[in-house]
């Protein structure tokens, strides 16, 4: 019984076993079988990172093999790559971080095949193909077209992923010609028709009907997308000839063959310097629209548009070209496949077709029956018109005038400026909201345009979305506009327009409703009001305007909401543009704000002349201070009592104040002392101002040319004579005075004796004046030829191109050359061995070349069976990839050391100088005609000219004037130069620091970011960033700066610094990838663990951080906002939005309350593209912890801390929320850019107080100023209500005896300049401004001003506001406070009229109330008329008032007699 029980048992277990044998055995079997598959039936699975939609798609239409799936992987997403059968990395350009690479490397280490193209940067060239294999690839995609993408995947299946079934047919690879004309195919599913020549293309058109004699020819090009939608567009139109271009090298032949009105680039970087001359010398337009890089829906969302390289290529670069429209027209949508797939945009295409349109009709169309739109800047109320350097009124004339003179219909015109100013003042008005009394009497003498209702739904329906029309109506109330004060009763919307026949002339409407001038100068975070929309549907739509001209520096279409470039139809430039050519009126010195025009309103700059340039004429009011000093340098021995006599002068010109040294005159100065002093007195006699304003079309003076290329030529010679003689040793560091003298002084006389000589100068001469042999010349020369070389892909394209037209082919090592060598060799698909020996060992050998081991490599080829020749070539290939993935793209250069480049270019600097003193005089001769020959050629349709932009003394290349601006590539920033200049300022700023505070170390500085100084310095502020922060820029090999490393603490040599910045939203939009790089560096320093110094960036974090705890942040995201340090206007916002806050001193009672509002509106993140625009409570604020220093850049000698409002309001803005969060006034410094030999870092009150005695209080330059009219005294007015800005801002900067000074200059005229009188007769509203900001600033408390100063000041205004009537102006007009302490200042009749005057611009005849103004029904355009029926109107109401009256009586009556 038990014997069978386990027998039993033992059965039992033997078939158990023999089950679990089974189980595993099939489990075994199944594995075999799944691996079987994997490695030989699978889908191949491909990856394609950083591949432009263009040849994803090409591969996708390409790829009929359901056994192959193809995939786009983010750089995001590098990880997932191991879940991929092959790994394709396109390298150009590429951004990866260090751990990405390592990932990648990992994975070609691992087995699985990686191949990288053309990458830029050698360490991401990441490849560990076979010989055999990358030659195949490589000539595959050489080649392209959808034939060889098929044979490449399938390639890819059997010969490289070693597939044996569902492999496809790997055909030879198919020769294609580099440069041909094509048509491409209606279904896209075959590849392109090609054409070598012209004449072969244009019999094809017209074999298929595409010829259409007499229309103009257009060539589409670019390699960026597939333009297949443009072509047949355009075609289909029957309005156009078109030329499809593929060619890197041999576009301005074709051109030059076909001859076409219009070039269409689908650009990715440059054509080049040739093709910019070609397209001047046969004025051909050259479009730029642009291919977004993603899905349409994510683009449409993304509030930035485009960033970072592709921006660059796509849009800086084009520009650089003359390109113009840089408007998105491509994007990308899901294939079958689920790849991303270039198209047309529907909507895009209709504009952009209509905007090509609307350019070849000024080609065409007479000038008599063009249309045009013109667009100037004005403030409210008697504000003159407005324009950076401009004196608007008389430009505009003229520019009329030369219209007129082309055949322009401008029936009406004046034939006066004065008369013409006299109707601009009358009918061009703008009002603030509290002027609904001037705005009706406007309504009746204005002779404003009327919209209807029904006009502007129908406008509005076919250029906006519903959702923007549903906006407006929400934020203004349903059309005409709930606060409107331009409106009638029946419903229609009135807005100034003056027309002279088929010219309009339009003052810029408000882009908000009156509640912040600044936010209506440069954009608000919502919506324009219909008061601001209309007219400019009505320019397009109404008016059917031929070209918009926008006059004058700046408006404030550009600034409204919302995408910073690449906009779509959801952004308002772009609707309100529309499809029509634009053209921007657009000073030289302002390219940073240029560019947003030009990017953000589709803008062709036209840019205009500076005012002429001076010295300051202050050197006899300090000769005797000067001798002295002069006296003490040559003195040996005891030079006590010089230094008391230098002592006294200082304190008699009041200089010691300013630079805030001891007044007593009984003590001596110290050297440094004496030495600062000196600096400063030179500083302000050699100060270059400018004079009054210039007028387009009228040279400068024959003095104010002399002056400009004296200002333009003898620094450079001076300073770069200098640094020669200091790097030979031949001289140390120079006083002021001293270098004067020896320099200065010698570069006049050498300037003046080339002014009027026409011989030009020799190259002997340069090396007398530089010091320098002829062999030094010549090798500087060298230098500069070698630093100023195209590089990159753009130097390949133009090394071949000048090869093609010598009939040579491209050089050893060119890609032409690489694809002539691969079409000649033949190569046949090699044969696949897919055995598992050689499965193996190709996976061994991939290991290998990916560990890149040549010995291994050749090794395990030797096993294989290759041959010796085979083995010496595979060697040769192998020493040749490691010398990057590039390298093909243009031979070794010889290469100078720093040293070298500096000499180079100081001598390139003189001999630019001496070379070009006669063609800096006929530049600017020249220019204002050449201004006007610009205008008039953009409105025929032509090609205006590139220029860079910038101050024309710090960048002579500026002119000649009448071009169209660029800026620089961003990506290159800071440049090699910048790094140098910004590590010495950030040097000098802690020196600074640290003399002033005992040897301490400042914790954190704060820097403003601002697109001028941007791009004239090459991002000098960013490297000043940097370098506090102890960390460096990485270059590739193009110069790009797409990576950072740390400074090792020893070799920094002190403590790393803390920073925070604040962005403008002009650098925000040209340069968003430098703030991610900004933020990068703040988190690099915060971690870096070496310790030889403090790192005050992790004490600051930590700060920031415990900050943002007592605040009531949780932990986790208090420890992540504590790094963010790039800040920014909140919403996307341009400014800081605090400025009419400050000038409008009723709306606030204490400083306290504008550092919140500034903190609230500049506390939006833009670190870093996840985040873009973030805003979290106290995160601004607790960046601003710690912060002992501010600092502000100045790169332009056109404007000062006291002429341009943006510095208080920047500057002083950054320094009051400092002061309200960290309870101490920080230190204000400026880098001061304005010299390009000579950066240097100024004390913000030193800086003000230069200003003020250079211009504010110079008499020889108020002199001038009241010469020039309206925009002079303009100018005059703005530094007074600028130095009360600063004066809330930063009280310590401004001192009273500055305040006793402006009442002395313009209110006592203690010069006898006849001020008032002056002011009176050209520009009332300069001085009503004036006054009215003594008073508000003695109102304030911030001037202690004497009841005498207060009475006068108060007669001053009362009286002009008596005879020319109230400004209207934002200061005054709705500042009742300000009106009450004026009146009361008044003598009692002068109070009595003033009040009365100001409340008439309140007040409405109809209602006497401020809220808004409604016109009766009867009001029509003509202002007669509406006058006659305003007097019909009161007598109807006289009847009424006599019937109501007679009715009374009667009812009164019968009561009686009841």
């Amino acid at each position: 019984m038990k014997s069978n029980k386990i027998i039993q048992k033992l059965k039992s277990a033997r078939l158990t076993r023999r089950r679990v044998l089974k189980v595993i055995g099939g489990l075994v079997l199944l594995l075999a079988l799944v691996e079987f598959y994997s490695i030989w039936l699978s889908r191949t699975k491909i990856a394609f990172v950083n591949f432009q939609p263009i040849s994803l798609q090409a591969f996708s239409q390409a790829n009929d093999n359901p056994m192959i799936a193809l995939s786009d992987v983010s750089t995001n997403d590098i990880k997932k790559l191991g879940r991929y059968d092959i790994v394709f990395v396109n390298g150009m350009g590429l951004n990866i971080t260090a751990e990405q690479r390592e990932y990648i490397k990992k994975l070609a280490e691992s087995g699985t095949p990686v191949y990288t193209t053309m990458a830029t940067n050698p360490d991401n060239n990441i490849s560990n193909l076979t010989t055999s294999e990358l030659v195949m690839v490589q000539e595959y995609m050489m080649y392209g077209g959808k034939k060889n993408y098929r044979s490449l995947l399938s390639f890819i299946r059997h010969n490289i992923d070693g597939k044996i079934i569902f492999t496809g047919n790997a055909l030879k690879p198919r020769s294609k010609p580099n440069d041909y004309l094509y048509y491409p195919s209606e279904n896209k599913s075959d590849d392109e028709q090609e054409f070598l020549t012209v004449n072969d293309y244009e019999r094809f058109m017209r074999q298929h009907g595409l010829w259409h004699d007499g229309a103009p020819k257009v060539i589409v090009t670019g390699q960026i997308t597939d333009p297949s939608d443009l072509i047949l567009a355009l075609a289909k139109t029957g309005k156009y000839n078109v030329y499809p271009v593929a060619s890197m090298t041999r576009l301005q032949d074709y051109a030059s063959r076909i001859r076409p009105a219009a070039i269409i680039n689908l650009a990715h970087g440059r054509l080049g310097d040739d093709m910019v001359a070609w397209l001047k010398q046969t004025n051909t337009l050259l479009f730029d629209p642009l291919t977004i890089n993603d899905l349409t829906e994510n683009w449409e969302a993304d509030k930035l548009g485009m960033v970072g390289g592709f921006m660059s290529q796509s849009v800086v670069m084009p520009e650089i070209d003359g390109a113009i429209r840089t408007s998105a027209l491509f994007a990308q949508r899901k294939d079958k496949n689920g790849l991303l797939q270039p198209y047309a945009i529907p909507g895009r295409l209709r504009t952009f077709m209509q905007t090509l349109d609307h350019y070849m009709d000024l080609r065409s169309k007479p000038n008599s029956q063009k249309r045009v739109a013109l667009v100037y800047f004005k403030g409210p109320g008697q504000s003159s018109l407005v324009a950076s350097g401009m004196d608007v009124v008389p430009s505009l004339y003229n520019v009329l005038l030369n219209l007129k003179a082309q055949g322009y219909n401008l029936n009406g015109l004046p034939a006066t400026e004065q008369e013409f100013a006299r109707q601009i003042k009358q009918r061009g008005m703008l009002f603030n909201s509290f002027a609904a009394g001037d705005a009706e009497k406007f309504m009746k003498t204005g002779h404003p345009q009327l919209v209807t209702r029904k006009q502007y739904d129908a406008w509005a329906t076919q250029t906006l979305r519903k959702d923007k029309i549903a906006e407006v109506d929400k934020a203004f109330g349903a059309f005409p506009g709930d606060d409107n004060l331009l409106k009638t009763a029946d419903g229609r919307l009135a807005f100034a327009c003056i027309r002279y026949g088929n010219v309009a002339l339009l003052p810029q409407p408000m882009a908000g409703e009156g509640k912040d001038e600044f936010k209506i100068v440069h954009g608000t975070d919502k919506c324009p009001p219909h008061s601001y929309i209309a007219p400019y549907l009505w320019i397009q739509h109404g008016f059917k305007a031929d070209a918009l001209i926008h006059f004058g520096t700046h408006g404030s279409l550009e600034f409204t909401p919302r995408k910073q470039v690449a906009l779509s139809d959801e952004d308002w430039p772009d609707r309100l543009v529309g499809a029509l050519p634009h053209f921007y009126i657009y000073t030289i010195d302002n390219v940073g704000e240029g560019m947003i025009a030009k990017r953000r309103s589709y803008a062709d700059i036209i840019s205009y002349l500076t005012p002429p340039f001076h010295e300051s004429g202050l050197r006899d009011t300090y000769k005797q201070l000067s001798d002295k000093i002069r006296q003490f340098d040559a003195a040996k021995g005891d030079r006590r009592q010089l230094r008391k006599d230098i002592k006294q002068l200082a304190v008699k010109l009041d200089l010691c104040k300013d630079l805030r040294l001891d007044t007593n005159p009984v003590e001596p100065l110290t050297d440094d002392e004496v030495a600062q002093i000196e600096n400063y007195a030179e500083e302000i006699t050699n100060e270059k101002v400018t004079g009054t304003p210039y007028t387009m079309g009228v040279p400068y003076a024959d003095e104010d040319i002399r002056t400009s290329v004296f200002a333009m030529t003898t620094d450079p010679i001076a300073y770069c004579r200098y640094n020669l003689d200091r790097m030979r040793g031949r001289v140390g560091k120079l006083g002021k005075a001293a270098f004067n003298d020896r320099y200065l002084a010698q570069a006049k006389q050498t300037v003046a004796s080339l002014y009027g000589n026409a011989s030009g100068v020799s190259d002997q001469m340069i090396c007398n004046v530089a010091g320098i042999t002829e062999a030094e010349l010549r090798k500087s020369r060298e230098v500069i030829a070698w630093k100023n070389a195209p590089k990159g892909m753009l130097a390949m394209m133009m090394a071949m191109s000048k090869k093609q037209k010598n009939g040579k082919k491209a050089g050893k090592g060119g890609m032409a050359d690489m694809m002539s060598k691969m079409a000649n060799a033949s190569n046949d698909v090699p044969e696949a061995k897919n055995n598992p020996m050689a499965k193996f060992m190709r996976y061994q050998m991939r290991k290998m070349l990916a560990k890149g081991d040549p010995s291994q490599m050749i090794e395990v080829a030797r096993k294989m069976g290759a041959s010796e020749a085979a083995l010496k070539k595979m060697s040769a290939a192998m020493t040749k990839k490691k010398q990057g993935g590039m390298g093909m793209m243009g031979g070794d250069k010889p290469k100078y050391d720093r040293k070298e480049v500096e000499m180079a270019e100081a001598i390139s600097q003189v001999e630019t100088a001496l070379k070009n003193v006669g063609a800096y005089r006929r530049a600017l001769h020249d220019s204002p005609q050449a201004e006007l020959a610009s205008i008039r050629n953009a409105l025929n349709g032509g090609y205006t000219a590139p220029s860079p932009g910038g101050d024309p003394i710090v960048n002579p290349n500026t002119l000649p004037t009448g071009r169209n601006l660029f800026a620089i590539n961003a990506e290159e920033t800071p440049t090699e130069d910048a790094w140098e200049k910004g590590v010495e300022l950030a040097k000098a700023t802690i020196a600074d620091y640290r003399k002033a505070h005992k040897g301490q170390y400042p914790r954190k500085v704060s820097y403003t970011l601002w697109s001028g100084e941007f791009i004239q310095t090459g991002g000098a502020t960013i490297a000043q960033v940097l370098y506090m922060l102890g960390v460096e820029p990485v270059r590739d090999r193009y110069g790009r700066v797409n990576d950072l490393k740390l400074i090792p603490s020893r070799e920094l040599g002190r403590p790393r610094v803390d920073v925070v910045v604040q962005t403008s939203g002009q650098l925000r939009d040209l340069a968003a990838s430098r703030l991610f790089l900004i933020n990068r560096a703040v988190r690099m320093a915060a971690a870096a663990s070496d310790d030889k110094y403090d790192n005050m960036v992790k004490d600051g974090v930590d700060e920031s951080e415990r900050y943002l705890i007592d605040k009531g942040v949780p932990p986790a995201e208090a420890r992540e906002i504590s790094k963010y340090r790039v800040f920014g206007g909140a919403q996307g916002g341009y400014g800081t939005g605090i400025q009419s806050m400050v000038e409008k001193g009723d709306a606030w009672d204490n400083d306290r309350q504008i550092a919140d509002q500034y903190i609230k509106n500049m506390g939006a993140f833009y670190g870093d593209q996840e985040h873009w625009e973030a805003y979290a409570d106290d995160a601004f604020s607790a960046a601003l912890t710690r912060t002992d220093v501010v600092m502000q850049p100045r790169q332009n000698n056109t404007w000062g801390a006291l002429s341009l409002d943006h510095v208080y309001e920047f500057m002083g803005g950054m320094n009051l929320a400092v002061r309200r969060v960290t309870g101490k006034d920080p230190e204000a410094y400026f880098a001061d850019y304005r010299n390009r030999n000579d950066y240097r870092v100024q004390d913000s009150k030193e800086a003000i107080a230069v200003e003020a005695r250079t211009k504010l209080f110079n008499e020889k330059y108020v002199k001038e100023s009241l010469k020039g009219g309206s925009t002079s005294t303009d100018a005059l007015a703005e530094m007074v209500r600028n130095t009360y800005g600063w004066n809330v801002m930063k009280p310590k900067a401004i001192s009273r005896d500055m305040w006793n000074e402006i009442y002395d200059v313009y209110v006592r005229d203690k010069y006898r300049l006849g001020v008032h009188e002056k002011m009176g007769a050209t520009n009332p509203a300069a001085m009503q401004e004036i006054t009215a900001t003594m008073m508000e600033t003695a109102r304030k408390g911030y001037w202690k001003a004497s009841p005498e100063q207060l009475r006068e000041i108060a007669k001053v205004h009362t009286e002009f506001t008596k005879k020319y009537g109230a400004s209207g102006s934002s200061f005054e007009g709705g500042n009742r406070k300000l009106q009450d302490f004026i009146a009361s200042k008044a003598d009692a009749a002068d109070a009595q009229a003033y009040r009365q005057d100001m409340k008439a611009q309140r007040q409405t005849i109809a209602d006497k109330n401020a809220k808004g103004m409604v016109m009766k029904k009867q009001t029509v355009q003509d202002g007669e008329r509406m006058e006659k029926q305003g007097f019909n109107g009161l007598y109807v109401v006289v009847i009424v008032l006599v019937a109501f009256v007679a009715l009374a009586i009667i009812v009164r009556n019968k009561r009686k007699k009841l």
